[in-house]
Parts: structure tokens; sequence; C-alpha cells
């Protein structure tokens, strides 16, 4: 299966719309060879997603030389692109649920080679529609279809983002094995035991914008703000929820850690009032922005406003035009910069945090935040903490669903959840 590996030299990306010229990559040059994991590293809108979906015939290169599986990528055009995509590169965007068709089960999107989907730990779900997988085992989905289409060239966009240990590993060795295979494999990531995995690494860089850090004093009270008990939920005769009770206090941090699949985020929109349990209580403050916020794994962004009209959002649906506060909470979490672009302008790193800011501009009373570092390196995902911090230091209660361990270091208190199955 070897040929040409993926070469790239003096390649230049430039995004321009009414906020002006965003220069996503700069005269960025790399190779990576047959048989061999590649890993893009760098922080969140260093250019990453931007160079694979270049390697991919996805987006055109302004300037430079790109050739992937000994094709000439920047001299494709019509059926020549469609056959180069469809025979030479496999390309898995960020985004698992766009590199899948959600009504389909994931038995019908690979055929009869099923066995990509058996070593990620899916056998137990090849015939159930991939709309209704959770996060993690749609990222893992997403990578059996990928590799069962047999193609020289595989390019993943943060394969592990929403995975724990375990389902990191397997998809870490199904890589392994593509490699093995004589496939050339790129992956654009933030996490560090791929990145040592690797065979070679290109850093991308991004300038550094100072952002404050002022500690914050805070103590949670007594009264919660956020009840849930025995809340139960199930689909299709499967008990995704079972029994689950915790508690919430004003101006504490709560996480509640648990691996992809174990009913994180069902609980999550239950507690919002996004999804209707069968069974059980929960007490929330209220379901506009300023009582409680949702921060869930699809960000909802609205394509036509900028990051800052996003943000400000919640505000002015109670009549406010206070930017200043709009402005304090884009630079706690890095997006002073961005505040004119629109949210297809920016990183899904940056837009995940975008739509922290949105959740925390009114002072919610209450917060329900799932997997709200999943797509932050580590510089990014330190800001996400400290904005969380300063939001219960303003009475905010929080509650982060989250497979990340180390998110226990912040936290007040820790719940675990294993089959649906909530223990403190």
């Amino acid at each position: 299966m070897s040929r040409d590996g993926v070469r790239f030299t003096g390649v230049r990306r430039n995004y321009r719309s009414a906020a002006g010229s965003v220069e996503a990559l700069h005269a960025v040059d790399g190779a990576f060879s047959p048989g061999t994991i590649g890993a893009l590293v760098g922080p969140s809108g260093s250019g990453k997603s931007t160079l694979l979906r270049i390697l991919g015939g996805i987006d055109a290169a302004d300037a430079g030389e790109v050739d992937v599986g000994g094709v000439d990528v920047r001299g494709l055009r019509g059926a020549a692109l469609r056959r180069f995509r469809r025979e030479t590169v496999a390309f898995l965007a960020q985004r698992a649920t766009a590199n899948l068709v959600p009504q389909l089960t994931v038995r019908e999107q690979l055929g009869a080679s099923v066995e990509h989907a058996e070593r990620v730990g899916l056998a137990h779900r090849l015939d159930a529609a991939a709309g209704a997988l959770s996060g993690g085992e749609q990222a893992r989905a997403a990578l059996a279809v990928g590799l069962s289409r047999g193609t020289p060239v595989v390019l993943i966009d943060e394969p592990t983002a929403e995975l724990d240990r375990h389902a990191s590993a397997l998809v870490v060795a199904e890589l392994r094995a593509a490699a093995a295979d004589g496939r050339t494999v790129v992956v654009a990531t933030h996490d560090a035991e791929l990145v040592e995995l690797a065979d070679a690494l290109l850093e991308l860089t991004l300038p550094t914008v100072p952002v404050s850090h002022e500690p914050h004093v805070r103590g949670p009270q007594d009264e919660p703000a956020i009840v849930i008990e025995q809340l139960t939920k199930s689909y299709g005769g499967a008990t995704v929820v079972d029994g689950a009770s915790l508690d919430v206090r004003a101006g504490e941090l709560a996480v509640l850690l648990g691996r992809s699949g174990s009913g994180k985020s069902t609980l999550l929109m239950a507690a919002g009032g996004w999804l209707k349990p069968d069974g059980g209580n929960v007490r929330i403050p209220g379901v506009r922005w300023h009582e409680t916020a949702h921060v869930a794994q699809r960000f909802g962004l609205l394509p036509e406003l900028t990051v800052a009209e996003n943000v400000g959002l919640p505000l002015r649906l109670r009549g406010s035009t206070d930017d200043t506060r709009v402005t304090e909470v884009l630079g706690r979490l890095g997006l002073a910069e961005l505040r004119d672009r629109l949210p297809g302008e920016t990183s899904i790193g940056q837009q995940q945090r975008t739509a922290l800011a949105r959740a925390l501009v009114d002072r919610p009373a209450a917060l329900l935040a799932d997997e709200p570092t999943s797509h932050q390196d580590a510089g990014s995902a330190a800001l996400v903490w400290h904005a969380l911090d300063a939001a219960c230091a303003e009475g905010t209660a929080c509650l982060v669903a989250t497979h990340d361990e180390a998110a226990s270091i912040h936290a007040d208190r820790v719940w675990r959840i294993e089959d649906g199955h909530v223990v403190d």
C-alpha cells in the first residue's frame, strides 16, 4: 500500500471576510513518510485543522506545494479532485458527527469491514444509528469508517479529544496498525500520549496574547442550586442513567467523571430540561440564560454573528447592552483578538471557548458544562478552568461532566458515573 507519503513546502493560507484577512498558515513546511504516524501540534487556532484540510483537498492553499500519496493536490480540479478524495486520502474532521450519516447504523456505514469497529470497542453498537451514539462512540465509529476505506493516507483531526484513556488506547492501537500496514497517518492533536507515540512532529505556533489570571476568592454556600434526585433515563429499552442523585451548591465547582457512553451527557441534558427523564426529580434555578446556562458538546453558535455578538446574545435577550461584560469574559478566555470574527473563521477550540463565554456572560445561577476542555490545548484548558473558577466566585453553581481525570484537582466535589450509576 505504501506510496509517497505526504510532503508540503511553503504552504500559506489566508481566510478573508468582512472582519478582514486572517492568516491561518504562514510558509509551513513538512513531510511524513509512508508507514509512520505524523503529529501536528500547537495551540488552538495555530492552523492544525487548516493544514489537514489542505492535505485532504478540502481547502486550497494560497501558495506552496502539496504532494499527498504521490499526487500534486494543488493541481487537482473536478473529477480528479473527487477521485483523490475517494481513492488516496481519508479525511476525518474534528467534529465526529461530520464524518457519519446520523440515520444509518454503524454497520451500514462500514459495509462488510466491521473489524475496525470491533477493535475500537464498538462491537455491541454496530446496529445502533450513528446519531444515537455518545460523542466518544461517534469519534471511534468515524475512525472505523475512515480506516475501512483502505486509502494509503489517513488524516485525522483530534482523534482522541472526546475519549477516556481506555478508548484512546484502542484508537491509538488502530492508528499504529494502519501505519504498520504502510499507510501514512497524520493527526492533529493536543493529546500528549499520542504525541509521544508519533514518529514525526510538526509544531505550529500562535502569537502569544496576554491573558489576565487574577486570583478569585470563593466559597460554596449552603443552599443547593442544582438538585438531581433518583434520575432515570432509557433509550430503546437500555437504561442510560439509573437512579442518579447529586447536588451542587451556589459558588461550588463540581465535576462528574465518567467514560465515553457512561451517561454523563444524558444526565446533563436531563438536568437542563433538554431531555425528559423517565423518573426522578430535577431542581434548577430556571431555564433562561441567567438562570441555568448549558454548554453542550455541540456548541450551537450562530454562524452569522461574530464571536462578540454570540457571547453578548444572552445579555441582549434581556435588554442589556453591557459590552464591558462581554469584553471581560472574552479576555478571560483568551478570545479578545477574535471578537470581530465569525465562528467559522476560528478553530474548534476557540468556538468551544466562545460557547463557554456566552454561557458565563450573564452570570448564571447555575452552569451545566459538558466536556468543556475536550478541544483545548493545555494552555487553553487552563483558561477554561480559570473562567469556571471566576464564575463560582461570582456565585454560579458549576457542574462539569468530563472524562478527564485531571479535572478533579479543580473541583470542590467529584462524582463518578459508571453505566449510568452515580457514586461519590
